[in-house]
C-alpha cells in the first residue's frame, strides 16, 4: 500500500486499519492536492488553502470515482497531518492505480465469500458461548441490540406468521424505491448502489447489508427487499452490529415461503 501511494509517512497511519477501498481514496487524495499546487511561487499559501478546502476535495473525489465516504479517513486527522507535509508529491502512477482496481474488482472480490465465512464462523462461536443456558443470543447481537432475542432462520423453518420488523418504516423507503426508477419492480445494484453509498458507510458494510437484502439472491432488490436494507442501514448508523443471518423476524412477507424452502432444502442436503 506504501509503494501505490508513493507517502509513505502520510498513509501509513491509516492503511493498517482501514477497508480495502481506502488505500484507493488516499490515491486520488495525494493527486489532487498534488494537481492544485503550483510549481514553485506561493507554495505556502496555496498548502493552507488546500487543507482548508479538504472536506470539497473529499466530496470531489467521492463523485468522480463513486468511493464510499466511509472509505476515506477522517478528515479533521487528515488536515492534521496534511500541515506537516511539505506536499512535494510524487505524480499519480496510473499504472499502479489500475492494478489496485484490479485487486479491488477482481481479486478481493474472489476473497470475498471467505472472508463472510470466517466471519459466520466466529458469530456462532461467540453465539456458543452465550449458548442457550444464558437466555436468548448474546454473542455479537448484545442487549439493546435490535436483533437481540430474535430467532434466526436457522433455528425455525417456519417463519411464516412473524411480524415484519421494517413494516412501520417501510412506507419512507417506498417513497425512495419508487424515486430510483425500478424496472419491473426491482431496482438492480447499479441503480441502488449511488443510494446506498450516500448513507456514508464503508463499502464493505454496504455489500454486508446488500447480501443480507436480497433474500431470494437475484442480484436485485424488490420495494421490501429494498425497505429491508434501508433498515440494517439505520441499525448500522445507530451503532448497531448486523447479523451474519437474516433473522426471521425481518424476512420480507413475500420471501418467506422461498426462505422457508430453502431451509428445509439445506436441512435434509
Amino acid at each position: 500500500m506504501k509503494l501505490i501511494l508513493n507517502q509513505d509517512d502520510l498513509t501509513e497511519p491509516f492503511t493498517h486499519r482501514l477497508p480495502f477501498l481506502q488505500p484507493q481514496a488516499h490515491s486520488y487524495i495525494i493527486s489532487s492536492l498534488q494537481g492544485e499546487m503550483p510549481v514553485v511561487f506561493c507554495r505556502e499559501k496555496k498548502k493552507r488553502e488546500l487543507i482548508y478546502d479538504l472536506p470539497v476535495i473529499y466530496s470531489r473525489i467521492q463523485q468522480r470515482h463513486q468511493i464510499s465516504p466511509g472509505d476515506f479517513p477522517d478528515c479533521g486527522k487528515m488536515q492534521e497531518r496534511l500541515m506537516s507535509h511539505d506536499f512535494k508529491f510524487k505524480a499519480l502512477n496510473i499504472k499502479l492505480l489500475a492494478g489496485l482496481d484490479q485487486l479491488l474488482s477482481t481479486d478481493i472480490a474472489k476473497l470475498m465469500p471467505l472472508l463472510r465465512l470466517e466471519e459466520e464462523e466466529a458469530a456462532d462461536q461467540l453465539l456458543v458461548q452465550g449458548g442457550p443456558f444464558l437466555g436468548a443470543h448474546r454473542g455479537p447481537f448484545m442487549l439493546g441490540s435490535p436483533f437481540h432475542d430474535c430467532r434466526f432462520n436457522g433455528e425455525s423453518a417456519q417463519v411464516l406468521d412473524k411480524e415484519w420488523a421494517v413494516l412501520k418504516d417501510k412506507p419512507k423507503y417506498d417513497e425512495i424505491f419508487y424515486s430510483l426508477s425500478p424496472y419491473e419492480g426491482k431496482l438492480s445494484g447499479s441503480k441502488v448502489k449511488g443510494w446506498m453509498m450516500s448513507t456514508g458507510l464503508p463499502s464493505s458494510v454496504l455489500g454486508r447489508i446488500w447480501r443480507l437484502a436480497d433474500v431470494d439472491e437475484d442480484g436485485k432488490l424488490d420495494v421490501e427487499e429494498f425497505a429491508l436494507a434501508g433498515y440494517l442501514i439505520e441499525v448500522r448508523l445507530e451503532g448497531f452490529g448486523l447479523p451474519h443471518e437474516l433473522p426471521a423476524n425481518l424476512v420480507p412477507p413475500s420471501k418467506r415461503q422461498f426462505r422457508n424452502s430453502k431451509n428445509t432444502d439445506n436441512d435434509l442436503s
